[in-house]
């Protein structure tokens, strides 16, 4: 007997923002990097969840009531006049602790075409809209990578196995009793 094993992370986006509630200039000092930021890695064919932690520069979680977040997918190979080719609003899990969530459904990431694309936070304040971190030299845009062979999009055609008198188009002449 076989055994097929399924693992069920947390897609997890780390961002990086320091703000108060106060309306006074963020200070954000580069002190505690993040050391490895890895592409999200989202599917085609089904609805993606992807986890938002919203952290200060020293790992804490920071207060992020009463903003908006916004998570934005970008195309990657244009970066003059880039285009936002998804958005979705950043739902709150806890807020007060810096949690949130994005999902993506299946049916607005059909209308993707290529595998590889960046991925931005923004982030409305008292500032107006204001950029947050994503990756871990500062950057505000991170690498997400749609997979669309995991579960396909369409489902498959009729397989025509023809008739056994049919000597051209028969799987029974061809490979015999199946």
């Amino acid at each position: 007997m076989q055994t097929v094993t399924n693992y069920y992370y947390d897609n997890t986006i780390e961002v990086q923002f320091d703000f108060n509630n106060t309306c006074l200039v963020p200070d954000i000092p580069q002190k505690d990097r993040v050391v490895y930021t890895r592409p999200i890695q989202v599917y085609k064919g089904v609805t993606n969840i992807l986890k938002v932690e919203i952290k200060n520069a020293d790992q804490k979680p920071v207060d992020v009531t009463g903003h908006t977040l916004t998570f934005n997918v970008v195309e990657e190979y244009v970066f003059a006049n880039a285009n936002v080719v998804l958005t979705a609003n950043v739902e709150p899990l806890n807020f007060a602790n810096g949690t949130g969530y994005v999902s993506l459904a299946a049916l607005d990431l059909v209308q993707l075409t290529d595998e590889r694309y960046n991925y931005n936070v923004k982030i409305s304040t008292c500032w107006g809209n204001v950029a947050s971190y994503v990756d871990d030299n500062y950057g505000a845009s991170g690498q997400l990578i749609l997979v669309d062979s995991a579960y396909p999009v369409y489902p498959p055609n009729n397989l025509d196995l023809g008739n056994i008198g049919d000597t051209t188009v028969s799987a029974m002449y061809d490979f015999g009793n199946i």
